[in-house]
């Protein structure tokens, strides 16, 4: 396939209607406001700042602003605000408060510093807690990576759960494992192939793996954290005891994300979703891969204590000055009119140099992790997937 699925789908950046298109303008009203852009203020849209800023820890709107770009990372910033519309149905009120308490759970969880900054670094430090090495036992477990994509040219995240064991790590190293894993990912995906595609492998599963923290955390994570992140799922192989499990997991599940699972028990199963060139061969494919942990390396992160940072900072922060002004002047105009059209691909050009801006700033905020030092993820953000031969 030489495009993804969505963008024959509506309501993603490349194929919004006129009515979608005057959510997102809304949208970034109030997210203009609450960053302190007091042009926006001219808009029919009410102003609905004090109200959103509740679900903020601090209201400052220099706070808000450096923390709502720390989580848009190098896409265009339209594609994040689109998932939390989407997850919401269109409705902009729910939608941007939605985002606004994402954006102080991350601060909350101090997801920049202690996941993103740090990640599997933890693995040079002389002395480590309890928690960081079992972080790091998580990583060398080989029990959850990403290999290779599947039809969608979505990345494959496998989960072998028979490796996992609750008693061997406390809940908050697997949380912490966890959200290392999310924002890895969101490195590694590009709109339009914005999503992914997870396989639960459930071979040799027993109870003794069963883990119900982290099935609540992660679909409380991929409800209200990181929403739209997920394609599809597949559970694979689900022995018979997994379905009194299922009975009490199933009713959990937002009705979005039920949709998405799939079963499959089969390697004609999985070959509906995952070309035979991308299937590991444990799967029946013709992927001989298997994967080995590659340590950290002395020095890999030596640039995140360099005084060059503050300069790129600031490079990024006048790219995003320029395309909050252009956002401004955007949502103003009439959806689909040729002067809104004219500035949407101003602001697309901008949003382009902000993805290269973020690039070039990514190795003085985020530690390197596995996927980098693999090959998987380039230094400017290009991405192979089946780089680690």
């Amino acid at each position: 396939m030489t495009l993804s699925s969505v963008t024959a789908q509506t309501g993603y950046l490349d194929n919004l209607t006129a009515e979608e298109e005057g959510k997102l303008q809304e949208a970034w009203i109030h997210i203009l406001r609450l960053c302190g852009v007091e042009e926006s203020v001219k808009h029919k849209t009410p102003d609905r700042t004090r109200e959103l800023q509740q679900h903020l820890s601090d209201k400052s709107a220099d706070v808000f602003r450096r923390r709502l770009w720390s989580f848009i990372l190098a896409d265009h910033p339209d594609v994040l605000v689109l998932r939390f519309l989407r997850a919401r149905k269109w409705d902009v009120d729910e939608a941007m408060a939605m985002l606004v308490s994402a954006v102080n759970w991350r601060h909350e969880r101090r997801l920049e510093e202690d996941i993103v900054a740090k990640g599997d670094s933890v693995g040079l430090a002389a002395a480590r807690s309890a928690d960081e090495e079992s972080f790091l036992a998580q990583y060398r477990s080989g029990k959850a990576y990403v290999r290779g994509a599947d039809r969608e040219r979505r990345p494959v995240f496998v989960i072998k759960v028979r490796l996992h064991d609750p008693k061997l790590q406390s809940p908050e190293a697997m949380e912490a494992f966890i959200l290392h894993n999310i924002e890895t990912i969101r490195t590694m995906i590009r709109y339009p192939d914005e999503k992914a595609c997870l396989i639960f492998d459930l071979t040799g599963f027993g109870l003794k793996n069963m883990d119900f923290h982290v099935v609540k955390f992660l679909v409380q994570v991929f409800e209200a954290r990181y929403p739209e992140y997920l394609g599809v799922v597949l559970v694979h192989n689900a022995p018979f005891v997994f379905w009194g499990v299922w009975k009490i997991v199933r009713p959990w599940l937002d009705p979005v994300i039920a949709s998405k699972i799939n079963f499959t028990n089969s390697n004609a199963d999985l070959a509906r979703f995952i070309e035979q060139e991308n299937l590991q061969s444990c799967y029946g494919g013709k992927d001989s891969w298997e994967y080995s942990y590659i340590e950290p390396v002395a020095g890999e992160n030596e640039r995140m204590q360099s005084e060059k940072k503050a300069d790129v900072e600031a490079a990024r922060a006048e790219l995003v000055r320029q395309f909050e002004q252009l956002s401004v002047e955007w949502a103003s105009l009439e959806p689909k009119s040729v002067a809104s059209v004219q500035k949407v691909a101003e602001r697309r050009h901008m949003a382009k140099k902000l993805a290269e801006a973020y690039w070039d700033l990514d190795p003085y905020i985020r530690a390197r992790s596995y996927y980098d030092r693999a090959g998987v993820l380039g230094a400017t953000g290009a991405v192979d997937y089946k780089a680690a031969q």
